[in-house]
């Protein structure tokens, strides 16, 4: 990646400075990798909680990702005061009837790794040809400035389910999320590949000009 210039640098922080902070409202290091690497050149200053020191403690209890999405955006800007950006997402697999969904990340089990959530998913299709191992991501995200002003968006990546896994990169599901217009699972893309066109990115994308536009205005 090619460094900055003195003149640019300056010009970037006095951008900082002009446009303020997005608070990222997630502690899932494979969803900050994305979502940095996606504002990276945009006139903002991304922080985590972990910057500002404080916990996200929001109890995730409804299979509505757009409402969890929401809450967890207020939640976070009550924390921190700042504009606060958070998603939640569903893996919805069609010969599982949807699931494992919204609740993807617990489905297997409440303290399992990754592996051992796509082996698991991989289990419950044994014998399911390909063309019935049709899914997709559906991503909702949100934006809070404040309790009552908050923008959303949606994003949805379609694919198959692989019968095995492929890849090293990314996280969650992605070592079977197989994109049948690249011929890669997800977890072989790079962050940029995977970035032009995921679920998040999408949402992100369409919330980017008004973000951008509010944060000018603060």
């Amino acid at each position: 990646m090619r460094k900055l210039t003195a003149c640019e640098l300056s010009c970037k922080m006095n951008w900082v400075n002009e446009m303020g902070r997005l608070l990222i409202a997630t502690t899932n290091k494979g969803k900050m990798r994305e979502i940095s690497a996606l504002l990276r050149n945009e006139p903002m200053e991304i922080v985590t909680p972990d910057e500002l020191g404080i916990v996200l403690d929001y109890e995730e209890i409804s299979d509505d990702i757009r409402l969890v999405a929401r809450e967890k955006a207020i939640h976070a800007w009550q924390k921190s005061g700042l504009p606060s950006l958070a998603e939640d997402t569903a893996l919805e697999v069609d010969a599982l009837g949807g699931l494992p969904g919204a609740r993807a990340k617990v489905f297997f089990g409440e303290n399992v790794s990754d592996a051992e959530r796509w082996k698991g998913l991989l289990k419950l299709l044994e014998g399911v040809p390909m063309e019935k191992r049709t899914a997709r991501f559906r991503c909702a995200m949100a934006v809070a400035f404040s309790e009552n002003e908050v923008l959303a968006a949606e994003g949805v990546l379609e694919g198959v389910i692989a019968t095995e896994p492929r890849g090293v990169g990314g996280f969650g599901y992605d070592p079977v999320f197989f994109v049948p217009s690249l011929g890669k699972t997800l977890a072989e893309l790079s962050v940029e590949e995977k970035n032009a066109i995921s679920h998040r990115a999408q949402a992100l994308r369409t919330l980017l000009p008004h973000i951008l536009q509010r944060l000018g205005k603060m």
